[in-house]
């Protein structure tokens, strides 16, 4: 009985973890690294901030867990584009409509506030850096493959992968309530930057 009271527990305890980084995320894409306090994350976690305290040390290690926790859905989410069917447009297309939507769009505002941040500590600069190229090495076989199709502009792949996150990660920055309201007009638009 006590075996199952204490997986119980654990269980209990992996949960509101996964609580508290859902949250966290939200409030960090919202109000940015320097802006989100300990007591921000707590409530919207709907959590005591002094509870906060049992399962993180600092803002720093909500942020670095936080951002470690989102990076294992974006690896599925990038195989997931990979191994696509679809034409090079389509993937791109899929890949632009996923970072738009759900909460893959708030995982790319707090890597924007990230890049953003002057006092970054160095294991999260070296995930956010992992995370861009991550983003960039999907990206350029597509690029390449478009192009061998006919399909992408003839210019150096790697430029128009780091071009087209840029733009992305710029509009996201900003807010993408207006780009939902006309998703897929939106999408073929972002997309003739790259298309021939």
């Amino acid at each position: 009985m006590a075996r199952y009271k204490e997986e119980q527990a654990k269980q209990i305890r992996e949960e509101r973890k996964d609580q508290i980084l859902n949250a966290a995320l939200t409030v960090f894409a919202e109000y940015g690294i320097e802006g989100t306090k300990m007591n921000m994350i707590a409530k919207a976690a709907g959590l005591s901030h002094g509870l906060m305290y049992h399962y993180f040390k600092s803002k720093e290690e909500v942020l670095i867990t936080s951002l470690q926790w989102a990076m294992n859905g974006a690896e599925v989410f990038i195989e997931e584009v990979r191994s696509s069917k679809d034409s090079p447009l389509g993937k791109i297309a899929h890949f632009t409509r996923s970072a738009l939507t759900a909460d893959n769009h708030v995982i790319f505002r707090v890597i924007q506030s990230c890049i953003n941040h002057s006092n970054l500590d160095e294991a999260t600069q070296r995930l956010i850096e992992h995370t861009t190229a991550e983003y960039v090495r999907l990206l350029v076989p597509i690029l390449i493959e478009g192009q061998e199709r006919g399909e992408v502009i003839d210019e150096d792949p790697d430029k128009l992968a780091n071009l087209y996150l840029t733009i992305l990660s710029g509009l996201i920055a900003d807010d993408v309530g207006w780009l939902q309201q006309d998703l897929d007009w939106n999408i073929r638009m972002l997309l003739r930057v790259i298309q021939k």
